[in-house]
């Protein structure tokens, strides 16, 4: 116990000195938002893959293949490096120039650019902040319970301990400070994504007699076929993978950029990093069929915290430190920029103020709502659902339907129209949020294989495209 805390004093020790040397340059909530637009590739690379990767990453997606297999292991490898290159190279080229030609702050003001609506700035600005808290439950709870299982400390004092030093960090020292820490994390969750399959694999023997012994326990562990419908699975990684694209917290990275050349540094680091943590650490749930025993009856949720508790004991002093270090580094790296993002919607975009940029209210008023928001999502996450993988896909999904269509398209196509954006993102969050809502208390485990991500965008899609079209031509017709 000792040297995991050593290790993790050490560690938020560098935390609260990056807060302070945050702290210092910020004098803006240009500053507090985006460090001043002043950062390098390499930076923001690394706070764009620690951003991506969370606790629920290390216990939910982790843990799915336990009960999904190989099948789960290979469509979300695929699918979020797919995500990821097109965001680096097809979104951020053009998003980077928008931001620069009308500098903006949040995500929100550019739909409200775009389209020139202060009305749909301010609706999915509402959407941020609800798809932000959904997730940060999520992560505050991922981040709990491996916690509670590596320090034998009761899961409430954990979530309080998490939420002092995330918020504290946060709301000292802005985006500047999350940068600073998301390179340091970055690196850590790299280490520990690496690390926990790898110490499996030696603990039983080699790779050949761990899946040896997870066919003799559990033959249908390694079989391509699953308990979840392929549509299904397929449905829930989407989810996921499609906040690497249009999530506010990731896209604003870009935000942070000096330059378009900076895209070019940063854009084969931080594919690399994804691709490389997701094909180490996916499989965990898969291998644990070989250490958990026969009988012993886990959730998905649960799997990597009892591989971490002192009944498994798969990790030896050393690595248990290591990958404890960068559990924490994981649901700060996450929790900090979303905090940041939302907070910044509530300011910029749902308030009715609209105060310079260098007004230092606007500064004050962002950091009490970090505290609010991180207060709200982590006494939620106290409730302990049981569904880390779907609460942080539903973030994902409504995020996709809202602004796939509208931010995404219209960030290419300028046939876009503000009522096809307005009607398509609200329409979009209400059918993902009312299906996910179905299918957990009427419909049951008969409609799983339907994710709300295909309800969602067949609706909120083809709504923006129609409308647009329906609208350019009524004004185009003769009078």
């Amino acid at each position: 116990m000792s040297i995991e805390l050593s290790f993790l004093s050490v560690f938020l020790l560098l935390m609260l000195v990056h807060a302070w040397h945050g702290a210092r340059k910020t004098d803006s909530l240009s500053d507090y938002l985006v460090g001043s637009r002043s950062l390098g590739g390499v930076g923001i690379a690394l706070s764009f893959f620690a951003t991506f990767v969370s606790s629920v990453t290390f216990v939910g997606l982790a843990g799915r293949s336990w009960s999904l297999g190989p099948t789960w292991w290979i469509v979300c490898s695929i699918l979020f490096t797919t995500a990821a290159l097109v965001s680096w190279f097809v979104v951020a080229p053009r998003f980077l120039e928008f931001a620069d030609k009308f500098q903006l702050l949040t995500i929100p003001e550019f739909l409200g650019a775009r389209y020139q609506s202060r009305m749909l700035q301010r609706v999915s600005g509402v959407v941020v902040v609800v798809a932000s808290v959904v997730y940060m439950t999520a992560v505050y709870d991922g981040a709990s319970r491996t916690l509670e299982g590596l320090l034998q400390i009761d899961s409430t004092i954990v979530m309080g301990l998490v939420f002092v030093v995330v918020t504290g960090y946060t709301l000292i020292g802005g985006f500047r400070a999350v940068v600073a820490t998301d390179g340091v994390q970055g690196v850590m969750l790299l280490v520990g994504a690496v690390t926990l399959p790898i110490a499996m694999l030696y603990r039983g023997g080699g790779i050949g007699n761990v899946l040896e012994t997870v066919q003799n326990r559990s033959p249908l562990a390694l079989k391509f076929t699953s308990g979840l419908p392929l549509l299904g699975l397929v449905g829930t990684a989407l989810g996921i993978a499609l906040k690497i694209i249009v999530d506010p917290r990731l896209l604003s990275r870009f935000y942070g950029l000096s330059s378009r050349k900076q895209v070019l540094r940063g854009r084969c680091l931080a594919v690399v990093l994804l691709f490389v943590t997701y094909l180490f650490v996916l499989p965990v749930g898969l291998l644990a069929h070989a250490f958990v025993p026969t009988g012993v009856d886990l959730q998905t949720d649960e799997v990597v915290p009892w591989l971490l508790s002192s009944e498994g004991h798969v990790l030896g002093t050393t690595a248990g430190s290591l990958f404890l270090t960068a559990l924490v580094a994981a649901a700060m790296s996450s929790l900090d920029s979303v905090l940041l993002v939302a907070a910044g919607s509530i300011e910029r975009d749902i308030t009715p103020r609209q105060d310079s940029v260098d007004d230092p209210g606007s500064v004050r008023r962002t950091r009490t709502w970090v505290f609010v928001l991180s207060a709200v999502a982590a006494s939620l996450a106290l409730m302990r659902t049981r569904g880390i993988v779907e609460l942080s896909s539903l973030s994902g999904s409504l995020y996709a339907v809202c602004f796939l269509p509208a931010l995404i398209v219209g960030l290419f196509w300028q046939g876009g129209t503000r009522t096809a954006a307005t009607c398509s993102l609200i329409s979009g969050f209400a059918t993902a949020a009312t299906w996910f809502g179905l299918k957990k208390v009427v419909l049951g485990g008969s409609v799983a294989w339907l994710h709300e991500i295909y309800i969602g965008l067949l609706v909120s899609m083809p709504m923006f495209i129609g409308i647009s079209i329906w609208q350019r031509r009524s004004n185009s017709l003769p009078k």
